[in-house]
């Protein structure tokens, strides 16, 4: 499989050069000192400079980079436009991206910060012709003339959350999930697939597949996902959309 070109060397010096790690590492002192709100920053990780801030990361980091491997087994290759759903600052997409499964990104997410971080991520690298990024509450911002052919998304897993990030971790009466199914058909190009990473401490793929239906779309496969332990075993649903 192709991957999207990159030149690491160069991304590193950029990233890692005496004054931004200077900068870093007084925030850091000045985080741990005073207690100061937490910046964003920027690492090199999967093929691009990311920016972003540790209470952002709702998985994508960490087992949502299985999306590579699920995506070789199905044997998927370059699609042309893929859209993150819930993307947080991009984590999967700008993965996907940088590894060649797709030729253009779009990312949405709620979270103001997340949608910062992810446009900063687009404007360091230098992709911002390939990269498009909303602020949007589910889908219900996201332009008319958006068309997609993969989407993937590490959404919110459990229906009701009594711990700390809820915003990351809760969708009340599936009602995120339920929009999503009822409203994503009207952006995606024929054949195009929806591959969403879920939660079985949360939910199964019966909770969602009479949304896809109902939505328009085909259930097509339910596919193993990374156990990541006390955290659950994560699964995803594959589905087609005519």
């Amino acid at each position: 499989m192709s991957e999207t070109p990159y030149n690491e060397l160069a991304l590193v010096a950029r990233t890692y050069s005496a004054k931004m790690l200077t900068r870093a590492l007084a925030r850091k002192l000045r985080r741990k000192l005073f207690r100061s709100p937490l910046a964003i920053e920027p690492a090199y990780r999967f093929g691009y400079t990311v920016f972003d801030r540790p209470d952002l990361d709702g998985g994508g980091s960490g087992f949502g980079q299985d999306y590579l491997r699920v995506l070789r087994e199905l044997g998927w290759h370059q699609c042309p436009r893929l859209f993150e759903f819930c993307a947080g600052p991009g984590y999967i997409g700008y993965s996907l991206l940088a590894h060649g499964f797709c030729t253009n990104l779009t990312l949405a997410d709620v979270n103001p910060v997340a949608v910062e971080a992810a446009k900063k991520t687009a404007q360091f690298n230098g992709i911002e012709h390939r990269v498009a990024v909303y602020l949007s509450n589910g889908l219900e911002q996201i332009p008319a003339s958006e068309r997609w052919d993969l989407v993937v998304s590490n959404p919110p897993h459990f229906v009701h959350w009594t711990g700390q990030s809820r915003l990351r971790c809760e969708d009340l009466d599936w009602e995120l999930h339920k929009r999503f199914y009822s409203q994503v058909k009207r952006f995606l190009n024929p054949g195009a697939h929806v591959l969403l990473q879920e939660n079985a401490l949360g939910s199964s793929a019966e909770v969602f597949i009479p949304m896809i239906r109902e939505g328009g779309g085909e259930h097509i496969d339910t596919l193993p996902g990374p156990d990541i332990g006390a955290g659950g075993k994560m699964y995803y649903i594959l589905s087609r959309w005519p």
